[in-house]
């Protein structure tokens, strides 16, 4: 049988395509039991920090997330669940059978009344409904839209808000914000559903310490995580922890406590109390002042004396390796305010001017509690010294910028200060420490002190040497404090700035990150301190070159396809010429 030349090219094409179909299918078969995912982005956007990798790995039952933001959404809306699909499926490829997750439209019946039925079931569930401005072809329109999700584990239901929205802040960068925040917030949701004990958080009250409204920001987000209430000591040896009988020393009924701004000394039963709250392992975040500036004075003459503010506590934190020193600190890293000066025709001018009194202070060090933060804004601090100690070390957490100068006691705070020149380039003590972390085994300032017989001490479960644990100091109390509307009874964001209208200080986070750190929830803190650059279009642009960038995207594609052919077909064509 004679084979021409046509016939033995037309049974190679043929072998070569059964082959390539061949390697196909092995690659297909072997790619089932193989999963190979590469992530190209440069802040690995698409990553799992090890700390949700180590989450998800480690759900012993079923965890099924409910995603409500799904349907016709806005283009900022889409990314936002896209992302968070993108982190679903990360997270299910680690554990598919523990996780689960599934996206519904909440507004996909035809029908008003279904729609309304479900919306008041989702409220109910805890999830808050959310209107969009969206602005397309020069008109704006309003989308009712859920962004949120109930996650579910054995039995339990809990609402997961994802749309993060701050005061004055755009809808671009509200979504921006949550889409960087997506990981935190479900590993978040998620350890907090799956735990089974959830620490215990106590606001200390009674020496003039800050209302319930002016730390309601924080205890919002503390709330998401841990039990928190408010605790008065009021001398009672009971206020902060129990000697059950048969036990020698006592027993913790909170895991830590906050001191924010007390104004008045500490009675010495309540000192004692809380030292040994310390010694039983107790944390304590202690943001305290140590200057009085008399602010009612600086609000009517433009000026005060700040005098030392006797707090009774100074040898409790000596004991503890801290000193918080009597005096004031000038920065020229500072926040601005808002004051009237020199007359504006009939009407005083209203400016905004630096306050070197209110420093903005930045990490000292690559620690979890500070790393990723913005400026944390403080009002008249004073700096802080450690003190060496054998069982316990000092990590320093925020310090002041170059140009600083401290100013002793007494200190006059005037608002003139805004036109002066100060000379901080020449005259400065750069860098004093205004926020402290101190963590090991602490002697008790009651040490040697007590008269009672040591019967009495064992009966009470004194304690002379500390369990491990840890302090953090700041010294300004106003630091943990958000911004209050007194007439309206409403609060603004822990680190809002008035003159800005919007959130841009770090205090919020430095102060989360601090009661994680000190309650051991270091893994949060890694997932909270990853930073991704999202990289938002311009809508300007957009809106005026549509017509390009829609032909850009539509008719470029097919015609770099159609010469991509044309270029296939003329050198497939040239080359069996040549054969021939």
């Amino acid at each position: 049988m004679k084979f021409t030349k046509h016939s033995t090219r037309k049974a190679a094409g043929l072998l070569e395509l059964g082959i390539g179909i061949a390697c196909v299918l092995l690659v297909l078969f072997i790619g089932s039991f193989i999963r190979v995912r590469a992530d190209l982005t440069s802040e690995k956007r698409y990553t799992l920090t090890p700390a949700t990798k180590n989450l998800v790995d480690s759900l012993k039952d079923v965890v099924f997330v409910k995603v409500y933001l799904s349907g016709e959404l806005p283009a900022d809306l889409q990314r936002l669940s896209s992302s968070l699909r993108d982190l679903l499926d990360e997270m299910r490829v680690r554990n598919p059978e523990q996780l689960q997750y599934e996206f519904t439209d909440p507004s996909a019946s035809l029908d008003e009344g279904t729609r309304n039925k479900v919306y008041q079931q989702l409220q109910s569930e805890g999830l808050q409904y959310t209107s969009i401005r969206t602005r397309e072809k020069g008109s704006q329109s309003e989308v009712i839209v859920w962004p949120g999700a109930l996650i579910t584990y054995k039995g339990k239901t809990m609402p997961m808000q994802l749309l993060k929205s701050q005061l004055r802040a755009t809808d671009a960068q509200m979504v921006n914000s949550s889409i960087n925040n997506l990981e935190y917030e479900m590993a978040s949701a998620i350890r907090q559903i799956t735990s089974p004990y959830r620490a215990r958080v106590a606001f200390i009250e009674g020496q003039g310490e800050l209302g319930k409204l002016a730390v309601q920001d924080l205890t919002d987000a503390l709330n998401e995580q841990y039990d928190v209430s408010r605790v008065r000591l009021a001398g009672k040896i009971d206020a902060l922890s129990e000697k059950p009988d048969g036990v020698n020393f006592r027993i913790n009924n909170f895991d830590a406590v906050i001191i924010a701004k007390p104004d008045s000394n500490f009675a010495e039963k309540d000192r004692f109390i809380l030292d040994q709250f310390v010694m039983n392992g107790g944390k304590v975040l202690w943001a305290v002042d140590a200057m009085d500036p008399h602010l009612d004075s600086l609000r009517t003459n433009q000026f005060s004396m700040a005098t030392p503010l006797d707090l009774g506590i100074d040898n409790l934190l000596f004991a503890y390796g801290v000193r918080i020193n009597k005096d004031l600190l000038l920065d020229k890293q500072c926040a601005p305010i808002q004051i009237y000066t020199r007359p504006y025709g009939e009407q005083p001018k209203l400016e905004t001017l630096p306050f070197p009194f209110e420093p903005l202070v930045l990490a000292s060090i690559d620690h979890p509690i500070v790393s990723n933060i913005d400026p944390v804004h403080l009002k008249l601090a004073s700096s802080i010294d450690t003190i060496g100690l054998d069982s316990a070390h000092s990590t320093i957490l925020l310090t002041t910028s170059r140009y600083t100068r401290v100013l002793r006691n007494p200190v006059r705070v005037s608002l003139a200060v805004v036109d002066m020149d100060l000379g901080l380039e020449r005259n400065n003590t750069p860098y004093r420490p205004v926020a402290v972390l101190t963590q090991g085994k602490f002697r008790s300032a009651f040490a040697d002190r007590l008269s009672m017989p040591d019967s009495v001490l064992r009966s009470i479960g004194f304690r002379e040497w500390s369990r491990p644990t840890a302090q953090i100091v700041i010294s300004d109390g106003d630091a943990i404090a958000n911004p209050v509307d007194r007439e309206k009874g409403t609060y603004f964001p822990l680190g809002y700035e008035k003159a800005a209208r919007a959130k841009i200080f770090g205090n919020r986070e430095f102060f989360i990150n601090a009661m994680n750190y000190l309650l051991d929830d270091k893994s949060l803190i890694s997932i909270r301190s990853r930073a991704i650059n999202l990289h938002q279009l311009d809508p300007h642009f957009i809106e005026a070159d549509r017509a390009r960038i829609q032909a850009a995207n539509v008719v470029l594609p097919i015609i770099i396809g159609l010469l991509g052919g044309a270029v296939f077909y003329l050198l497939r064509k040239r080359r069996y010429a040549r054969v021939r």
